[in-house]
């Protein structure tokens, strides 16, 4: 069993019982697809909104009903990328574009080989250049991170770009420490949100306690045990 990672400045835990609750709901091996969603959503608000919180703002002057006062507001001069990893970040997507409805949704198609545990990357529609990359800010969505070796590849993506590590973020429902340990000595200056840190992962790499695969609970495809 590996010990938790040695980090705390870039790594949050969200520790609100909502999330809590909902992770368990995750973890139960009978709750049905429709429910997984739903506590997968009630999750992604939380965290989405905590990962947000770097979101650069500016004054700008308002009419309110009754004077004019200064207001903040979004920075016009940002871009927002959100970057779900295919396919069980998409169930992120939705969420992230509701709360911030001005940012791009670039997708970052990686899947890992189940012999080696590397990251194989089949697609991604990043641009060529960003016009502006130290304005530019990189939401990274993946719901397990295991191994690392998926969310190393998909942030090298954004750095080969010349985004600044410390404009990207990477959020999960939950975490296995090699998997942090691995992010974080790759980018040390990412940041990371996740709903729980696991124990450790097993020997084919799968996180433990965890919750099977996302991908596969969320959209109704994986077979029930012992089928």
């Amino acid at each position: 069993m590996t010990s938790p990672p040695e980090i705390t400045d870039n790594l949050s835990i969200c520790n609100n019982p909502i999330v809590s609750h909902n992770i368990s709901v995750l973890r139960d091996k009978n709750t049905n697809p429709e429910s997984f969603r739903a506590a997968v959503r009630r999750i992604s608000q939380i965290l989405i909104s905590r990962a947000f919180e770097n979101i650069p703002l500016v004054k700008a002057g308002i009419e309110t009903p009754l004077m004019s006062t200064e207001a903040d507001v979004i920075d016009n001069k940002a871009e927002f990328i959100i970057a779900p990893i295919l396919r069980a970040g998409l169930i992120f997507s939705e969420i992230a574009m509701d709360i911030l409805p001005l940012a791009k949704v670039h997708h970052i198609g990686l899947y890992r080989d189940e012999k080696t545990l590397k990251p194989l990357s089949y697609y991604n529609n990043l641009p060529n250049s960003f016009v502006s990359p130290s304005d530019t800010y990189v939401y990274i969505f993946d719901p397990m991170l295991a191994t690392g070796g998926s969310a190393v590849a998909a942030v090298k993506l954004f750095t080969d770009l010349d985004i600044p590590q410390e404009n990207i973020t990477f959020i999960s429902l939950i975490s296995a420490p090699e998997g942090i340990s691995k992010l974080s000595r790759a980018f040390k200056n990412i940041k990371m949100f996740t709903g729980s840190l696991d124990s450790h992962l097993n020997d084919i790499g799968y996180i433990l306690p965890g919750l099977g695969d996302a991908g596969d609970r969320s959209f109704n495809t994986h077979k029930p045990a012992g089928s």
